[in-house]
């Protein structure tokens, strides 16, 4: 098909030296040169990820998107965080990069598609898997790869799957899979200083990169790239946005958020912690509220940002030798360093205290904010040989990934020291005055150190048949591939105790675990017009194992129009934390009708026990099957793709509620003491069920008297965000908080003489403001509040007139807009409070400005 090869060739025109000018937008390539060597002509067969196998067209039966290196420019985006938003069909879910309070989180950006967790989503480099994040949630939240270590000036092109992967890469391809690809035949010396900054003056960016590739493979050989880049951003604090400058959103119709805990200290109940009214030191008429009232003390009024700093570098080198004709070498190497400083009020505690109640909610400010220093690295290294035999080609490589995340905090508290001194009166934690040496000598400073690897060998056979079908040549491959695991996460001695006041305690993990993986793939050219394509995949882990299929047609009963169908079964193997992360014991009472009728007690009863929470070696993979059927058109200026998708989730890991875990008899007697434990730590109890439709449609106006011009439009539409436990009613989460059942992005570009220019117009659908989501029997509560849609319009520019020099700029969010207020980000501490969800930036108006210079091509 015509606009099969037009595609690929616009995709890949950068990395292969393919000429001919690209439109705006992603525009396809309208002619190849037939001069150009045979690796760049369109019959040349190239790796597009979702497949083993070479091949010439870019459509398929899988859905694959492809950003090229020229639409990234358009777009502005400095990092890879920025890039995400252009995307409809990733997830927004910005909170590592809003929140300056999470120990794992804090400062880092990962990728979630298809309303899945992002521990469903597969990021490669290059091809391959990348180290996670050392340091995540014991739950296994924030078990992924973060991106913001991966520099976005050494990104030649992203390659997005949008259907379940593990049939070719194996876990946690169950949403998708993205895939980075870094430049590597290029030539010259390219430098890059960029600047950015807000209107309201904050925000303020600053960029550096460079690139520079010496030897063309095919003359001289051999082909070495070295490329570096760096950013500096300042952050952009809460107090300094009218949306966030105070916890107290009644001014929006939201609640009063302030907390009770305030450095004045309320007087609370000594048996149940609730407040009472009145405080020990006098309160400020405005920070008085509640009822019975209350001091309150506004957390979002100072320190704690809106958008996080960052200060980042990362470098890579690759290099291509030519051995003979038939075989070649390769090697690559990068390096990514990231430093985040965060600080945090003061914890609210409770303190005993001699006068009122004798018990006081607080906040002890003579020490200073909480801070943690974090520090990132990304080490990757890849090296392997590939070659070409008279029937097949072939390639080994062997890979080494590390994530290094350290912590170190200051102004914490040894907890039983520091308690005895508020108990004793020794520190008064109403006042500043306190003997500073005392308030010092309390102080510990917890380190948190934590590191994920992965080393992987693999290798592959790919080929055509010696006889054909009706449609061509039968396309083959198989290999193997064997890779080791391994999560080293060890928090401070005192961490670990739960003895540092103002931190949660947190588990020490040391986990390994080895696997290997064998697979298949052909395509299979019926006839002309129709192709059959199938894979299929073992993987072997110690605790278990999946076999993980693949098929898919794809038809073209005409030249501009095409048809294709799939389905896929992918897993999720649980994270190493999951399976090997400590596990606890916490007081519970059994207290309920349906839970003393299950125990075999009267329904009336009232009857300790303990729960077990935390990891669970017993845990097996979870298991996707995802449904996709589509159509592809190219009728000259316009093309469009429209794909419905469905991924059904078993097995899904959670924690059971404590009557849920008794329904299923995850229960048992205590054979020392009697007492019934309940097992609430994460189990295969879950189900999911997501649905939705992805459109894209593209309209071309070449020679126009504005040029070339190009207006695409994107768009990702949520039908169903169903989930449900073992014998449970589903509830759907669609259109709720977070979970807008609509993206979409218009684009609108031209390309004239040496000018370009791009309008962006981003928009993130409304949704219903809670968090609860809805069953047939409990739908939501008429008068729920609502989010309303968000749009953002973007305008960026370059001009190309001189030689040598790229010169670009741009304003994102030109008409300053707000994000929608929240009320369940508003009132709820699990999130981030910060009265807005984190699917959108409050920095505003943004001015950017990019000059590039290129030379010795």
């Amino acid at each position: 098909m015509v606009f099969q090869r037009k595609r690929v060739v616009a995709a890949l025109g950068c990395a292969l030296g393919i000429g001919g000018a690209v439109l705006a937008s992603g525009a396809f390539a309208q002619a190849v040169n037939p001069d150009v060597p045979s690796n760049t002509r369109p019959d040349y067969k190239v790796d597009v990820t979702g497949s083993n196998i070479k091949r010439v067209e870019g459509e398929g039966a899988l859905p694959v998107e492809i950003i090229t290196r020229e639409e990234i420019q358009r777009t502005g985006a400095r990092t890879v965080n920025e890039l995400l938003r252009y995307i409809p069909t990733i997830d927004i879910y910005d909170q590592g990069e809003i929140a300056s309070n999470s120990p794992s989180g804090s400062g880092t950006t990962t990728i979630r598609m298809r309303g899945l967790a992002e521990t469903n989503t597969l990021v490669l480099l290059n091809g391959r898997r990348l180290p996670v994040n050392a340091l995540y949630d014991a739950s296994g939240a924030g078990g992924a790869v973060d991106v913001n270590m991966i520099p976005i000036s050494a990104i030649e092109r992203v390659e997005i799957l949008k259907d379940g992967g593990s049939a070719i890469y194996g876990a946690d391809a169950v949403a998708g899979v993205v895939n980075f690809i870094t430049r590597k035949d290029f030539q010259g010396v390219e430098v890059t200083g960029r600047y950015g900054i807000s209107t309201h003056g904050d925000g303020e960016e600053k960029g550096a990169s460079l690139a520079a590739g010496l030897g063309n493979f095919d003359k001289d050989g051999y082909n070495v790239l070295f490329s570096f880049d760096y950013l500096k951003r300042d952050p952009i604090y809460r107090k300094d946005r009218d949306i966030s400058s105070s916890a107290d959103f009644r001014r929006f119709g939201g609640p009063d958020a302030r907390s009770s805990f305030a450095p004045q200290g309320n007087f609370a109940d000594p048996n149940t912690g609730a407040i009472l009214g009145g405080s020990v030191q006098p309160c400020p008429p405005g920070l008085v509220s509640g009822n019975p009232p209350r001091c309150r003390y506004d957390f979002n009024s100072s320190i704690l940002t809106a958008y996080n700093g960052a200060d980042r570098y990362a470098g890579m080198l690759v290099g291509n030798v030519k051995i003979n004709n038939d075989l070649k070498a390769f090697a690559q190497l990068s390096y990514a360093h990231a430093k985040d400083d965060f600080e945090a009020h003061p914890a609210p505690d409770y303190f005993d205290y001699p006068a009122g109640s004798g018990l006081i909610a607080g906040r002890f400010l003579q020490g200073g904010p909480r801070i943690t220093d974090r520090t990132s690295e990304l080490i990757d290294g890849t090296v392997g040989v590939e070659g070409t035999t008279k029937w097949f080609d072939w390639d080994v490589a062997y890979n080494h990934g590390e994530s290094k995340v350290t912590n170190k905090d200051r102004n914490y508290y040894q907890a039983d020291l520091f308690s005895a001194a508020t108990g004793s009166g020794a520190i008064d934690p109403t006042v500043n005055t306190n003997d500073p040496a005392f308030v010092e000598s309390l102080k510990v400073s917890p380190v948190r150190e934590g590191k994920s690897k992965i080393d992987a060998v693999d290798a592959r056979m790919r080929g055509t048949s010696t006889w054909s079908l009706p449609g061509g040549n039968i396309g083959w491959a198989f290999g193997g591939s064997w890779w080791k695991e391994s999560l080293v996460d060890t928090p401070d001695p005192l961490t670990q105790a739960g003895n540092v006041a103002g931190s949660i305690q947190q588990a020490a993990v040391d986990a390994n675990r080895n696997a290997y993986a064998v697979f298949g793939e052909v395509s299979v050219p019926i006839i002309k017009t129709v192709e059959l394509q199938g894979a299929l995949r073992y993987d072997h882990y110690s605790t278990d194992s999946a076999t993980s299929p693949k098929i898919g047609v794809y038809w073209t009963p005409l030249k501009e129009l095409a048809f294709r169908a799939s389905y896929t079964e992918s897993f999720r193997m649980p994270s190493l934390k999951q399976l090997y992360g400590a596990q606890e014991q916490g007081a519970t009472d059994f207290a309920t009708p349906e839970e003393c009728i299950i125990l075999g007690f009267d329904p009336s009863c009232d009857v300790p026990g303990f729960q077990v929470s935390g990891a669970n070696p017993n845990l097996k993979a979870e298991k996707g099957k995802t449904w996709n059927v589509g159509v592809v058109t190219d009728l000259g200026p316009f093309s469009a793709s429209l794909d419905w998708w469905r991924i059904d989730v078993d097995d899904q890991i959670t924690q059971p509620t404590q009557l849920s875990a008794l329904q299923q008899g995850l229960y048992s007697r205590d054979p020392q003491t009697g007492r019934t434990l309940v097992f609430v730590n994460l189990q295969n109890v879950a189900q999911a069920l997501n649905e939705g439709v992805d459109l894209d449609m593209r309209l071309r106006f070449p020679n126009t008297v504005i040029g070339n011009v190009t207006i695409r439009d994107s768009a990702t539409y949520y039908i169903k965000q169903r989930t449900r436990e073992a014998g449970s009613e589903w509830t759907e989460f669609n259109g709720t908080y977070a979970l807008p059942r609509i993206r979409n992005v218009f684009n609108v570009g031209t390309e004239w003489r040496s000018w370009e220019a791009n309008l962006y117009v981003r928009t993130v659908g409304g949704f219903t403001d809670t968090d609860t989501g809805w069953q047939a029997s409990q739908p939501i509560p008429t008068g729920t509040h609502r989010v309303s849609d968000m749009d953002q319009w973007d305008l960026n520019a370059a001009y190309t007139g001189f030689k040598g020099w790229r010169l670009g700029g741009g304003i994102i969010n030109l008409f300053d807009r707000m994000p929608p207020f929240s009320a369940q980000n508003a009132r709820s501490n699990i999130y981030e409070q910060i009265g807005f969800a984190p699917l959108y930036s409050s920095r505003g108006r943004f001015y950017h400005f990019e000059v590039t210079y290129t030379f010795g091509k």
